[in-house]
């Protein structure tokens, strides 16, 4: 598909995971700089029902979990893994970290991250059913060459989390957001955030954080309440989490004491879709910085097109995002871009994106794709 004249792409964006016929999904990346300065992708490799790689256990477990409400999300799913070098080009070939569990729907939602002991920590979302589901985390200690045994990090009915979103504190402390439920099919989620003191070994996980219900009575199948949180240290030790809603905007509450407990949740005054947004901060400043789908529509499935992805800036720790500080990153009607994550590599913010060939949310082929951006230009 060629990209309407009117698109506007502020960097090249270049698949680094495209998909292909076997593997109509590769999505939610997320990225860590390995010792040798190479980076280490992650993704979701999904099987979709029309790919001819899709087999006859994919298709068992399809028909056994078939509901009323049925989204690719619930494909024949692993979480594989490529090289970049320095410059984000491929090396070598893709390799399967996590394999689809046993009898289940898939892996998926990969969060890497650095620990302080200088292992990689990596959480993924072990999915059985849409009532039985767990975020677990494992590790490695060779750069990614072989991984750890999974370790449960909540699994109390059904629980899920964000991809690239796996939180190292200044403390030591590791934080995994999640959003939770006890039937996906109900289509009313909640947040949670666990902790973890001991470099992931163990896990504890702080009370629900929740929104109003809100329901449309053409569209009973629509997502509501908050999921896929995402959080940022302030400068000071504070946390900031946003969290992804079908409320027009999106959603944010606060923490002062390392993610043990937070504030009532409050709209961050930012327009969004029912999509995510990711929130990070700035390497050596106080500012934050969040990429996000802006275009709200409560006549468009899920609230909106995902054909916009902005980035802005805030100075006072997310209290206000001028407009004068927000900057088209990715414009095409051709397309549906959305699931950013974001890794800071030397003196650029590598921004990988979920885009497909199709206009429409969930639709067609889905590949991972890479746009390098200045660290600069964020900014000036």
């Amino acid at each position: 598909m060629t990209p309407r004249p009117d698109s506007v792409y502020a960097f090249p964006l270049v698949a680094v995971a495209p998909a292909d016929a076997h593997h109509s999904r590769r999505g939610e990346a997320t990225g860590v700089t390995l010792r040798d300065g190479n980076v280490l992708m992650a993704y979701g490799r999904f099987t979709g029902r029309n790919d001819p790689g899709y087999n006859q256990l994919a298709a068992r477990r399809a028909q056994r979990y078939q509901g009323s409400y049925i989204e690719r999300d619930n494909d024949y799913g692993e979480v594989a893994a490529i090289l970049l070098d320095r410059h984000g080009s491929p090396i070598g070939s893709e390799r399967v970290i996590i394999p689809c569990p046993s009898d289940g729907l898939n892996a998926m939602n990969p969060a890497l991250a650095r620990l302080p002991d200088g292992r990689i920590g990596l959480l993924y979302s072990h999915r059985i059913s849409r009532r039985i589901s767990s975020r677990r985390f494992l590790s490695s200690d060779d750069e990614g060459a072989t991984w750890s045994e999974s370790i449960v990090v909540c699994d109390q009915g059904y629980v899920s989390g964000g991809h690239d979103r796996l939180n190292v504190l200044a403390t030591g402390r590791l934080l995994a957001p999640l959003h939770c439920t006890d039937d996906w099919e109900k289509h009313y989620l909640h947040v949670r955030v666990a902790r973890s003191d001991d470099t992931g070994s163990t896990w504890h996980t702080g009370a629900a954080i929740r929104v109003p219900q809100v329901t449309w009575p053409d569209r009973p199948g629509m997502e509501s309440g908050c999921n896929e949180p995402g959080i940022a240290e302030r400068a000071d030790g504070s946390l900031l989490m946003t969290m992804r809603t079908a409320m027009g905007t999106q959603f944010g509450c606060e923490s002062f004491d390392g993610g043990e407990t937070w504030t009532s949740p409050h709209s961050l005054e930012v327009s969004s879709p029912n999509a995510p947004a990711h929130l990070s901060r700035l390497p050596g400043t106080e500012d934050l910085l969040l990429v996000w789908t802006p275009n709200y529509d409560a006549s468009q499935p899920m609230n909106g097109h995902r054909h916009r992805l902005l980035t802005g800036v805030s100075s006072d720790g997310g209290r206000s995002w001028p407009h004068a500080r927000r900057k088209i990153l990715v414009h095409d009607e051709s397309r549906n871009t959305d699931y950013p994550a974001v890794f800071y590599h030397g003196d650029e913010v590598w921004i990988a994106v979920r885009q497909s060939d199709q206009p429409q949310v969930i639709q067609g082929r889905m590949s991972t794709c890479l746009i390098r951006v200045p660290l600069t230009w964020l900014t000036t």
